[in-house]
Formats: structure tokens, sequence, C-alpha cells
């Protein structure tokens, strides 16, 4: 369960990872790797310098002319091509991205206020989740397009600075998302990055970039070693002697729309060639489809509600399994057809594809098994509060109940203290003075009447009689954020019960108390076993559990 103290926690990794996202962001523009490879000099290599081009090179084509004169550090090469996307309009889409990433920039800058400074989680949440994804979705669409357009290789060389800044603040979203959602959390974090990297060995001739790195370790035999035991060719495919990515097949398909012409379905292909065809186009788009869902899945959803039960999210696990099942049946089909047409060869991305969405499937199956657990859980969790509000133990006023007697909790510590005998002196009749008279003022003495009651004898204890006067004991072991939040007479109390168990043994299955661990799972079997503890705890303490919780 959620309790107070991760909440605190939640809210301090949240802006902890936000600032560390926005000086991640604000580095972007001056770390000195933007045309890494390029041959340029190192002076020019922060993209700072070029915000004057990229605003030139995205309004040129509307203006008919450049905004603002620019004498030196005039846009590279490989940041300045067109796409049109949309009929009759031509977009330079690493400058809109890159000017885009500029404005989410100075938002970030801006919402540091409000995410340092909000009193609801929620708002600090929402702000680093708008800003971190934005930011990954903007520098993910230039690196698509550029990718596209020169190749990875050359992607990666010319944007080393914001591949970099895009890697980081990935990592920054995922330990988020972490955090924040527990388990929840980070099941989705395994399965956006399975989703991803088949997405990339999708749309990508990933074994290229493979193959470079091998080189890179002189061991560029090892690829074209492990192709020939996987009896597989590199890329997506091969079909008719060329190789295909997903990119270069996606855009075979659509370029053939554009002209007129059924790229998809060739009256001359075979049947199962024409399948494949028709499966790759399939398979781009339920992939695409399961990136976005897996990426926006990392910034939405709770596990609990606000009164700390579990929400068990069953739908959305159907959905999950439902949607990795159609991409992993796509591909098996895909595969079945390249194996039985001779015409078409598999490529080794398309396995890698095959197996990654296989893993989400798995995991997604894994996770719909274990919702009957969860839901029984939310029953017994939404059935405990109910019983406590009904005790009006939910009240934050004053305590409405009593559990045990209000008498002071036998002293407890680490080490016991020493009770010393202490000797009493002898009363005498002469230590007992009598109560003093009231002073009357003169012009009242006659109207009031006041009885002076004698003082009662105090029984004097025998002569070799000793007593016994407990020393103050505080509580010295060790301690934690629970802990913390008590007093020194629940902390003994507290201990005495769960930790010492020398009131008694817990229930069977109720796990033991580790000071300074995770008890996620034993504050919730407290009030699961509350009928056996009722008279075991004071009020203050069960509320102080109940309030943690």
């Amino acid at each position: 369960m959620t309790t107070a103290n991760n909440k605190k926690s939640i809210k301090t990794a949240v802006v902890v990872t936000y600032v560390i996202a926005t000086l991640l962001l604000v580095a972007g523009w001056f770390v000195p790797a933007f045309g890494y490879g390029q041959d340029m000099e190192l002076g020019d290599t922060m993209l700072f310098w070029y915000v004057p081009a990229i605003i030139n090179a995205f309004l040129n084509p509307y203006l008919g002319k450049d905004l603002i004169t620019v004498s030196e550090h005039k846009l590279p090469e490989f940041a300045g091509f067109e796409r049109e996307i949309i009929p009759g309009v031509d977009i330079q889409i690493p400058a809109l991205m890159i000017l885009v990433y500029l404005v989410i920039t100075v938002l970030a800058l801006v919402l540091l206020i409000p995410v340092c400074a909000a009193k609801k989680d929620k708002t600090s949440v929402k702000c680093a989740y708008s800003i971190e994804g934005s930011s990954l979705i903007a520098l993910g669409i230039l690196f698509l397009f550029s990718g596209l357009e020169h190749g990875l290789r050359a992607t990666a060389t010319s944007y080393l600075n914001l591949i970099s800044v895009f890697a980081a603040v990935l990592v920054v979203l995922l330990i988020q998302a972490m955090v924040e959602k527990k388990s929840y959390g980070a099941a989705k974090v395994f399965l956006f990055l399975f989703t991803a990297v088949a997405a990339m060995c999708a749309l990508f001739a990933i074994d290229n970039m493979c193959s470079a790195a091998l080189e890179l370790m002189k061991a560029e035999d090892a690829w074209d070693g492990l192709l020939d035991a996987l009896h597989v060719q590199g890329g997506l495919y091969i079909a008719d002697g060329t190789l295909y990515s997903g990119m270069t097949a996606l855009e075979s398909f659509i370029g053939g729309f554009i002209e007129g012409e059924n790229t998809l379905w060739v009256a001359g292909n075979s049947v199962t060639a024409n399948i494949v065809n028709v499966g790759v186009f399939a398979l781009l788009i339920v992939m695409a489809i399961n990136v976005l869902i897996d990426f926006f899945g990392l910034m939405t959803g709770s596990q609990y509600t606000k009164d700390g039960v579990l929400r068990t999210h069953r739908g959305e696990k159907v959905f999950g399994v439902v949607r990795y099942a159609i991409a992993f049946i796509i591909a098996l089909v895909v595969i079945i057809c390249i194996l039985v047409d001779e015409t078409v060869a598999l490529g080794i991305c398309l396995c890698a594809v095959a197996g990654f969405v296989l893993i989400n499937l798995i995991i997604s199956i894994i996770r719909l098994a274990l919702v009957p657990s969860q839901q029984a859980k939310a029953v017994k969790q939404a059935a405990t509060i109910k019983t406590l509000d009904a005790d009006g133990l939910t009240d934050d006023g004053e305590e409405s109940i009593e559990l045990v007697s209000n008498a002071p909790v036998p002293a407890y510590s680490a080490k016991p203290a020493a009770i010393a005998p202490v000797v009493a002196a002898p009363v005498t009749e002469s230590a007992v003075e009598p109560a003093a008279e009231p002073v009357v003022p003169a012009d009242e003495s006659e109207q009031l009447e006041i009885e002076t009651i004698a003082p009662a004898a105090e029984e004097q204890p025998e002569e070799d009689e000793f007593v016994y006067t407990p020393k103050a004991v505080t509580y010295k072991g060790p301690t934690d954020a629970f802990l913390d939040t008590l007093s020194n007479e629940e902390k003994i109390e507290f201990c005495k019960v769960f930790v010492d168990k020398s009131k008694g043994n817990l229930p069977a299955k109720m796990p033991d108390y580790e000071i300074g661990g995770d008890n996620e799972d034993f504050f919730p079997a407290i009030f699961i076993n509350l009928g056996r503890f009722r008279a075991m705890l004071s009020s203050g303490l069960l509320r102080k559990i109940y309030k943690y919780l």
C-alpha cells in the first residue's frame, strides 16, 4: 500500500528526476557534439549557434526569404531535408522538431516552480511527465526521419548531442515510472523497452549497426557467422534480391500508392510473397500502435486508489494480451510464408521482432493470470477500510473509542534499566502541614462561611519497608520512518507486540516487521487480523498505523 512516507519519497523522486531531465534538456544546446563526425570544428558543434538558421529553414518556404540574417553557423546539410507529409506542403522536419525541442526546454525551466512547489503530488507528476514525454516524442520523430533520409550511422554521428539527451531523459522517465508505480511501473517499463526494441528492428536494418559495432571491436566475422548459423539474411526480409527494412518497404508501398500502383498485392507475385508484403505492412502499423500505447502507459495509470485499494486494471491487461498476440501472429504468418516461398528470404530483424513480441505476450499473460489474486487482495483492503471507518479510526479528530486502558505502558528498551530500591524517609506529624486558610477580604468576611478540612493522615510505612520506584525508561532500539512517527510509549508498545512478540505469537501467515526494511505487506496484515490485535494495541497506536497506510 502507499504510505505517507512513500508519498513523500515519491514527491522527492519526481522533483529530483525532473530537475535532472531539465538540466539534460538545457545541456543538449551547449554540449559540443552537434554534427560530430561531419568534419565540423569543435567550436561550431554547439546546437545553440544554429537557432537562427533553424528558424530560417522552417519559415523560408512560407515567407520566401530568411527571417534572420545568418553570416555564419548556417544550417548543416544533414539537418536540411524536407518531407511532403501534407500534400502540397513541404515541411522541414529537422528544423520543426528542433524548434519544438527549444520550446520544450523553455517550458521545462518555467515548470520547475510548479513541479517543486506544488502541494498536490499529481500536479508535479503530470508536469514532469508532460515535459519529458513531449521531448522524447519530438526527438524520436527527428531521429526517425533522419534515419530514413541519411541512415542510422549518419544520424548517430550528426545528432550525438540530442541522442545522448534522448537516452538520458528516457532513463529518467523509466526510473520515475518505477518509483511512482512500483511493480506496476516496472512491468510497464519492460513492456515498453521490448516493444521499442522490436519496433526498431522492424523499421531499420539494425543488423548494419550491429555489424558496424563488431567491426569496431575487431570481430566483424562474428556477425556473418551468426547469420550463417541461423540460416537467415540481414534486414527484415529479402525479396527479388533486394534487402528490405521496414522503412524501405513502407516507402515502397506508399510510393506505389501515390503513383497509382498496387505494390502490396502484385498480380505477378506468388500468393505467399503478396502475403509477406501485406503482413509486413500490417506488422509495422501494429508495432507503431503498440509503441505509442506502451509509451503513454508509462505516464498514465495508477496502481492504487486514493483510499489505498489496489487497482487490478483487468481490462488493460486483457487489451495488452490481445494486441501483443495480434502482432506475434502477424509476424509468425510472415515468417512461415517466407520459409515456404523460395523467392523471399528471411531476415534476422524479423526474427528479432517476433522474439521480443513473444516476450511481451508472455509477460502480459502472466500479469493477466495474477488479476484474481490482486482482486481478492483489493476486496480485503476495501473491507478493512470500511471496518475502520465504522470504528471511527479514520477520524482525524479526538479518539472516539478506547481499545485498552489508558494506564501507562510498561517500560521497554533495548537494554532494560535496573530498578534500584529507594528507602523512604519516615513521615512525622511535624512534616504534615495543615492547609493554609484562605484570605478573605474584610468586607466579605461576615458573609462567607469557610469550612477547613483537615488533611487525611498518611499511612506510614513500616520501619524496614522498601518503596520501589522504577526509573523512567526510553526506547533506545533501532528506528525507521514508521517508528519515528510514534511516541516513546508507542514505540515500546509496538516493539513488544511485533518485534519481541512478548505478548504472543503473530498469526501464521503474517510477515515479520523488519525495522528499516520493506514492510509493505506487514501493515495491511494488521488490519486483516484486526480482531486479534484490537485488544492488544492502544487506539492511538492503531490510528497511527492506519494513517501510515
